[in-house]
């Protein structure tokens, strides 16, 4: 009977008092899917300590110096904010850069300018970044660099500003559309020493028509041609003057009256003195200057003597017969030297029984 039962059931293992084993398969099937289950967790864990192990020494080590490898390929691309539940802090550390050179996709976007220009200066405060403006009537659009965005839409806001600035062209061109024609896109958040860098990748990837110079950071060096000098001084001639000047209405301070008085005295440029070589050529320049008959005429009446000369009359005294704006002219006019009109203008007396001379010194 026992041979029997033996050839058809298979004898299983029964638990244990106190046994801290699983309890042992009651066939090779199981046995075989046992073994599998434990291969898995053995490598995952593995695979997942090794994974957790680099994601922490990039978070962590994430500049050029200590990580080459990580800045390599997470030091451009887009920008999110990172995560509040991180367990681990890093000094001045707002944004964790994913790498990416597809399609940009911007961190902000504000759809109209004006009404969002609040929101648009809070959020982006002491932010270093590129921005676009987009017209959205024409689609143009243009790009920028800032190490202080909120900074630079305070100024964009202010439409002094954008005048005294006429000669950009999104400058005229926010003046003419309307601020609540474009839309503001922030591209990315950056270090200062990557701006350049960045600017320069937006602006060959979307060619923005605004910008006039194709090249990021040229602008701080760039020297206007005499020629567009001359344009430019034609086309702004007689505009801000008067109501329009960004001075009208203003009083100088007592500090500034001094100074520009200490400009006018005999000491030059706030204390410096002219050359012997330089006093020189500024005679020589003077020897060959030549007022018109208009100016001398004005220099005279300013600085002259004025005389007046009357002519004896048997019948009605002293008439006048001319006025003049100087002594010279004066003695012009007579054909005499100016020291002898000079003389009898001091002494009174009347010239050759006939001419008497009045002057007038200036006020």
């Amino acid at each position: 009977m026992n041979i029997f039962f033996n050839n058809f059931f298979t004898i299983c293992d029964a638990p244990r008092a106190w046994g801290v084993y699983f309890q042992d398969s009651a066939s090779p099937q199981m046995e075989a899917l046992v073994e599998l289950h434990d291969n898995i967790m053995f490598y995952l864990v593995i695979v997942l300590f090794g994974v957790g192990w680099i994601l922490v020494s990039i978070i962590r080590n994430y500049v050029n110096s200590k990580s080459p490898i990580s800045n390599k390929y997470l030091n451009h691309g887009k920008v999110v904010p990172s995560q509040k539940c991180f367990k681990f802090s890093v000094k001045k550390m707002n944004y964790i850069k994913f790498y990416s050179t597809s399609s940009y996709v911007s961190v902000k976007f504000y759809e109209d300018a004006f009404s969002m220009r609040k929101l648009i200066i809070k959020d982006n405060k002491n932010k270093s970044g590129i921005y676009k403006w987009t017209n959205k009537i024409t689609k143009d659009i243009y790009v920028g660099q800032s190490i202080d965005l909120a900074k630079r839409f305070i100024k964009y806001f202010n439409l002094s500003y954008l005048k005294n600035r006429e000669t950009l062209v999104i400058s005229r061109a926010l003046i003419k559309y309307g601020y609540s024609n474009f839309s503001l896109e922030i591209l990315e958040y950056c270090d200062r020493a990557n701006l350049t860098e960045r600017e320069q990748y937006y602006m060959d990837n979307l060619n923005p028509r605004y910008n006039t110079l194709k090249i990021a950071g040229s602008s701080s060096g760039n020297k206007l041609s005499e020629e567009t000098k001359t344009k430019i001084s034609k086309a702004l001639k007689g505009v801000y003057v008067k109501e329009k000047s960004p001075l009208f209405g203003r009083l100088h301070t007592e500090e500034t009256k001094e100074l520009m008085a200490l400009t006018r005295s005999k000491i030059n440029n706030l204390g410096k003195t002219h050359t012997e070589e330089t006093k020189e050529l500024m005679r020589q320049k003077a020897l060959g200057r030549k007022h018109s008959e208009e100016t001398l005429l004005k220099m005279s009446a300013i600085k002259g003597y004025s005389v007046n000369i009357h002519e004896k009359c048997d019948s009605e005294g002293f008439k006048l017969i001319g006025s003049f704006i100087s002594i010279r002219r004066a003695a012009k006019f007579l054909d005499i030297s100016s020291n002898t009109i000079k003389l009898y203008i001091n002494s009174g007396k009347i010239f050759k029984d006939r001419y008497k001379f009045i002057g007038e010194s200036p006020k």
